[in-house]
């Protein structure tokens, strides 16, 4: 082995955590008399009996290195007590013995063996505690093995001298929570170490790490972790609220929670509450319940989160219920679902004065998958975008369902029926703030599917939830630095009207503002010239839009914009 490759040890120091470098040799100098120090790699069986430990363990400590500097491993074997107490021990290498032959000649093995490793190797190290001294002294050390050391070039194979440092267990830990998959956590350490013989452990290793982190979260059951990850938050978190259910067995039921920034989220922007129950992402195929909404940029806020065991009305009743409670019994104006008929009749009788409306999105898709007529679903898209009054969305609704025999499908019948809830000729006076599907809570579930798994366990989703979350706030905190501290450009004439507007409204809300304004004045001019030509150009295409189409839109009329002064949250009714 060359001394590149070695490392040295110092016996007299009992600092079990970082590598030794040299061996006190006690040897007499011609010229200085006193000690000197040797590699490790270059001392001898007289070297090391004539050396001396101040503990068994900084003599264990010391015939490990040696045998890692030698190219082989070294294990405990047989030690003498006194009274309970250690004063002998012998250490060996890994290869002493032979395989017991029973575990050889079996029949009914169903894995293949296991490679042989153990050669009858004599190589031994044995030490003796001095009664007198106290010290430990060597009195016996066989050298020599009965096969081929392990070179250097493959120290790093060997299982006891591989592993995850703190360092890096630390990194890979940061980089698993963000979501980035083990290969590619494998080859960035890897790039960073400069290849596998520096990494210091290899991929078996590092699966076995995070399995061994995911086991210890939920040592004592998934439910029971995932209770406990919440009273963790609680204790940075005094606001969070939770509740839960347990079945008669004993088992997690329902779960709901929101943080204590949700529930202030909540309290100026609920005014509009959206909430889904599609999403299934987690290994006992529970659906999850998000409630979201829209903030004063227009960005998505969370309110809070339920896992259920099922999607009756009583269930749903639950959740609304414990929603109501962490809300402190604040009722939305408007709530806007998939349309599921359980979550319908909740909604009924929770929030009995709170205006249901369906999701657009899922409308739709309901109308591909129940009718199959392209014509059909053209003009139904029509219906749901266009600001029709309600002479005209009858006669629309009319024309559209006379072709063949639309209009006895039981579909198209519930879906009529069911217009108040989704066609803007009966929505007109409701302020939805600008949403019209649940795609809010679709996104939280596309930005949570980046991190967990049909495996992922409750404790690995509820996790992998709080980032998302975290990551919308930021987004919350980078739009008010952009409304607060910077000016935008003023486009329109109408100087001071605009001047005004961008310092009393959010950036967001104020862009929209402005180019409605624009719009109104075009449409405006445009009117002038068909009224001197006779022909209207470059008017907007379709129906005329309505004070209802604008708020829809994103308007921020009626949305409560959050300052930040001095330390302070200031809310703003616009």
């Amino acid at each position: 082995m060359g001394t590149d490759q070695e490392t040295f040890i110092n016996v007299s120091e009992a600092d079990e955590d970082v590598p030794q470098e040299k061996a006190h040799i006690d040897e007499t100098s011609d010229e200085e008399g006193g000690v000197h120090e040797k590699l490790i790699t270059e001392l001898t069986a007289d070297d090391i009996f004539s050396m001396e430990f101040y503990s068994e363990q900084e003599a264990i400590k010391f015939y490990t290195n040696y045998a890692r500097c030698h190219g082989f491993v070294s294990r405990r074997h047989n030690i003498s007590k006194v009274k309970g107490k250690v004063v002998m021990r012998e250490l060996v290498c890994s290869r002493e013995g032979l395989r017991e032959r029973k575990y050889l000649v079996r029949l009914n093995r169903i894995r293949e063996h296991r490679p042989l490793t153990r050669c009858n190797c004599p190589a031994k190290f044995r030490v003796r505690q001095n009664k007198e001294t106290k010290k430990w002294e060597v009195v016996g050390f066989r050298e020599k093995h009965n096969y081929e050391l392990t070179l250097p070039q493959f120290m790093h194979k060997i299982p006891k001298y591989r592993g995850l440092s703190e360092g890096d267990q630390a990194q890979v830990d940061s980089l698993r929570s963000r979501g980035v998959r083990t290969c590619h956590i494998l080859g960035y350490m890897l790039a960073q170490k400069g290849g596998h013989q520096y990494l210091g452990f290899c991929k078996k290793d590092l699966y076995n790490h995070f399995d061994r982190r995911r086991r210890a979260r939920v040592e004592d059951g998934d439910a029971f972790a995932a209770l406990c990850y919440l009273q963790a938050k609680a204790a940075n978190d005094p606001t969070l609220f939770a509740k839960f259910t347990l079945t008669e067995n004993g088992a997690l039921q329902h779960l709901f929670w929101a943080d204590g920034g949700s529930r202030v989220d909540y309290q100026c922007f609920g005014d509009v509450l959206a909430f889904d129950a599609t999403y299934k992402k987690n290994k006992y195929n529970r659906p999850l319940v998000i409630f979201s909404g829209l903030n004063h940029h227009g960005q998505t806020a969370v309110f809070g989160c339920a896992i259920v065991a099922d999607e009756t009305i009583e269930t749903y009743k639950w959740v609304l219920e414990a929603f109501l409670e962490a809300m402190c019994q604040k009722h939305p104006n408007v709530v806007v679902t998939d349309g599921d008929l359980s979550m319908r009749e909740a909604i009924k009788d929770v929030f009995p004065d709170t205006y249901h409306r369906l999701c657009w999105w899922h409308l739709y898709n309901n109308a591909r998958e129940h009718v199959k007529n392209s014509q059909f679903l053209k003009d139904f898209n029509t219906a749901m975008y266009a600001s029709f009054t309600p002479e005209k969305f009858e006669s629309h609704w009319k024309k559209m369902t006379a072709k063949g025999e639309i209009s006895s499908l039981e579909w198209v019948k519930t879906t009529y029926a069911n217009k108040r809830m989704w066609a803007p000729a009966y929505l007109r006076g409701q302020f939805f703030g600008g949403i019209r599907t649940t795609s809010r809570c679709e996104g939280i579930n596309s930005f949570i599917n980046r991190y967990v798994s049909r495996k992922s366990s409750l404790v690995d989703f509820m996790h992998s939830f709080d980032n998302a979350v975290r990551d919308y706030r930021d987004n919350e905190v980078g739009a008010d630095y952009e409304s607060l501290y910077t000016e935008p450009v003023m486009k329109t004439t109408l100087n001071d009207l605009e001047r005004h507007a961008s310092k009393i409204f959010t950036r967001k809300m104020f862009v929209v503002d402005r180019d409605e304004i624009q719009r109104r004045r075009e449409r405006k001019a445009n009117r002038g010239k068909r009224t001197e030509t006779g022909r209207e150009r470059g008017g907007a295409r379709g129906s005329e839009r309505t004070p209802e189409t604008w708020r829809e839109r994103g308007g921020a009329r009626g949305i409560k914009q959050r300052r930040r002064e001095g330390g302070e949250t200031v809310e703003r009714h616009q």
